[in-house]
């Protein structure tokens, strides 16, 4: 009797136990892949949080782009004079951006390329949003000096071009001119000729010898003198 009772008591406990075992297998076989995934796919780096100091530059461009020229020089007025009074790394930005920023009458993108190229020389003063900042619009501005460049070259070219051609027509008129000169010279001189040869024709005319006589002998004309 104990013995069944025992048997009858075993056989859950087995079962229990098995159980038990297999779901720790099953959990360290999940944490195992779990691991493993990790280790192939490490997590990608957290953003680096922005510092927030683009917007003032990004201000400066946006207000210089207004079609309003009051506004304009008013910022420009006093972002130059924030540079010239404190040349620090953010003034300088400030001021190098509004250079560069085409649209209003004071953008000089060659001075504002200068102040680019001179803060980008000491990075580490510059934090990573404004290293890229300066970096985009340096990139950006001497492109467009380039641009400029070429079509400044361009238009010198037409300009050479137009030029020699008008030189080419001025000649070619010249000529033309020349020619029309010539050919009234050469009617004045043919009716001049032609009025010469109705002169003479008119002498002739009315000459009392005859033409045929003109040139005869004296002795056929005159008669011999006489003898001694």
């Amino acid at each position: 009797m104990m013995k069944r009772g025992y048997k009858s008591w075993l056989l859950p406990a087995c079962l229990a136990v098995t159980l038990l075992q297999g779901c720790a297998l099953t959990a360290r076989l999940r944490e195992e892949a779990q691991a493993a995934a990790a280790a192939n796919n490490p997590p990608a780096p957290p953003a680096p949080a922005s510092s927030g100091v683009t917007p003032p530059y990004l201000d400066v461009m946006n207000n210089l782009s207004t079609p309003d020229r009051a506004r304009q020089a008013d910022l420009f007025y006093e972002v130059e004079r924030e540079y010239t009074r404190a040349p620090t790394t953010a003034s300088t930005l400030r001021y190098a951006v509004a250079l560069v920023t085409p649209g209003h009458p004071a953008s000089s993108p060659s001075e504002g390329k200068r102040l680019l190229e001179t803060l980008l020389a000491t990075p580490e003063r510059l934090t990573q949003d404004e290293r890229t900042l300066a970096s985009v619009l340096l990139h950006e501005t001497d492109v467009r000096l380039k641009l400029e460049a070429e079509n400044r070259r361009l238009l010198a070219t037409l300009d050479d071009r137009s030029r020699s051609q008008a030189n080419s027509d001025k000649r070619i008129q010249a000529q033309i001119e020349e020619n029309a000169r010539l050919r009234r010279a050469l009617t004045e001189a043919q009716q001049k000729l032609d009025a010469i040869k109705e002169i003479e024709r008119s002498i002739i005319e009315r000459s009392p010898t005859p033409p045929g006589n003109r040139d005869a002998a004296p002795s056929e004309t005159q008669s011999p003198p006489a003898g001694r």
